[in-house]
């Protein structure tokens, strides 16, 4: 029997939790059904896929689908680690893009979404995603990659001494590897113009404002807006949300919607910051994925639908996974957050909260208000993890899912991603990884499933329906910078025993 709601396939960045069974809750709150690749399909740890198996399973997929999202970069490159290491000739890769085609071919009516990333450079040694030599040369490069911005961008520079202290074969080949990346990215805008993907997000990760990839979005944004494209290609800062965002937007359109989102902050002028990994206001980036997610911008909440409250990026600046001690900071700000959310909340409003105070993690003092003052039950989303742009596009997806979520079963769905994210923003990024980083040794699920059970009997209303499911947490890339855990909700007179 065929679901009631739209089929909506979806082709993730990988397989990581935040990119799969994050997006499956936003879809069971939205009463969507959410088709993803077969397990074989995605391998773990960054394994480059099985592209031709990629391709026909999308092809057939696709063919009795209401809406299809896909990530070029695990359509043409085999996934998102991969898009950075690999060698493959331009022609190859531009090759995969054809069963896009195949299927506007076969479809001409349905929703196309597509999003690509714009590779980071980052500012540490430490090969990890990147090629080997990063983990001599890491902060080199982006050394390099601020004395180019600074040149391309007609301000003195000093591109040779910083070209200098880096062997050449290695700055030829990352820079190729960018080329490669930057041609890929206007053939995916070359789409859009032809007709074959209908809108296309162009996502910058882990940025600053003086960088090579700053340069390389300047030149996708000329061309797009030679093209005339703007309404539908956009380039913002972001990455891991763009699954759950647009996933959302291809429901929200099956359904006729196109909410109206107002913005909610203590002080208007804090969103001119430009957060950490970025390289545009926090304005900017809230901008951006409300047109990502198919929404509209108003000024008045009492005319929106919903209401977005932004943490903005808090003084000193804190990053939860640079080591176990951060800066405290006074939680006033948050309190009064809490208080203007509590009054969204009284007024009717529906109302989502983006923390992007800090950096991969939430602000323990808004966690804290929030609950004080019995707001997280009434929540309509909640985010604050990784970067501004992945905290921003998740909270508007939870939100505008929970426009669309109509019965009992949609709405416990929707405790339970909520729950989630506030486990694993707040309970595991800001708390328990604090000990995991600060022990150094071999990772321990066991122990970081005691203290997220703890937290979560912590954090009361709506979490108190839910258990963390025995053996269920684990590193699903060997690393702590993410956990994966299932949350199991409690019959009515249980316990957590």
């Amino acid at each position: 029997m065929r679901h009631s709601g739209p089929v909506v396939t979806l082709l993730p960045l990988d397989d990581r939790p935040v990119n799969t069974g994050h997006v499956a809750g936003l879809a069971g709150t939205a009463g969507t059904r959410l088709r993803l690749p077969p397990a074989g399909l995605l391998p773990a740890r960054g394994v480059p896929a099985d592209m031709d198996g990629t391709a026909r399973w999308l092809e057939e997929a696709a063919g009795d689908s209401d809406a299809v999202v896909v990530s070029v970069n695990q359509l043409a490159f085999g996934g998102f680690v991969a898009s950075r290491r690999t060698t493959e000739p331009l022609a190859r890769t531009l090759a995969r893009l054809d069963v896009l085609r195949r299927i506007r071919a076969a479809r001409p009516e349905l929703p196309v979404h597509a999003f690509v990333t714009l590779m980071r450079t980052r500012k540490s040694d430490g090969a990890g995603a990147e090629p080997e030599y990063w983990d001599r040369h890491g902060r080199r490069f982006f050394a390099l990659s601020e004395e180019l911005y600074r040149a391309e961008h007609g301000r003195p520079a000093a591109v040779a001494d910083a070209r200098a202290q880096i062997p050449e074969p290695f700055v030829a080949d990352f820079f190729t590897r960018r080329m490669r990346l930057h041609a890929m990215q206007l053939a995916c805008v070359e789409l859009v113009a032809e007709g074959v993907v209908d809108t296309l997000s162009i996502l910058v990760e882990d940025s600053t404002v003086e960088s090579v990839s700053t340069s390389e979005r300047e030149w996708l944004a000329a061309w797009i807006g030679r093209l005339g494209l703007g309404d539908r290609v956009s380039c913002l800062p972001g990455a891991d949300e763009a699954g759950a965002v647009l996933a959302t937007r291809a429901a929200l359109e099956h359904a006729g919607l196109r909410p109206r989102v107002a913005v909610a902050a203590l002080d208007p002028d804090a969103l001119g910051r430009i957060a950490a990994y970025e390289d545009v206001p926090v304005r900017d980036t809230i901008a951006d994925q409300v047109a990502a997610i198919g929404a509209v911008l108003v000024e008045d909440a009492a005319q929106a639908d919903l209401v977005l409250a932004v943490h903005p990026p808090g003084l000193p600046p804190r990053d939860w996974c640079s080591g176990p001690e951060q800066p405290e900071r006074p939680g006033g700000d948050a309190v009064r957050l809490a208080g203007r959310v509590r009054d969204l909340l009284d007024a009717g409003r529906t109302v989502a909260v983006a923390d992007v105070a800090d950096a991969n993690g939430a602000d323990p003092a808004l966690v804290m208000a929030l609950r004080d003052a019995g707001l997280l039950r009434s929540l309509a989303g909640y985010a604050a993890w990784n970067t501004a742009g992945n905290t921003i596009g998740s909270a508007l997806a939870q939100g505008c899912s929970r426009l669309l979520a109509a019965g009992e079963r949609q709405l416990a769905e929707h405790a339970r991603t909520l729950t989630h994210r506030l486990l694993d923003d707040w309970g595991y990024q800001t708390s328990a990884r604090r000990g995991v980083l600060a022990a150094g040794t071999a990772l321990r699920p066991d122990l970081v499933e005691r203290e997220l059970g703890d937290l979560l009997a912590d954090l009361g209303p709506p979490a108190d329906k839910f258990r963390v499911v025995p053996g269920s947490v684990c590193f699903p890339w060997d690393r702590p910078f993410e956990i994966s855990f299932e949350l199991q909700h409690l019959e009515e007179g249980n316990d957590r025993r």
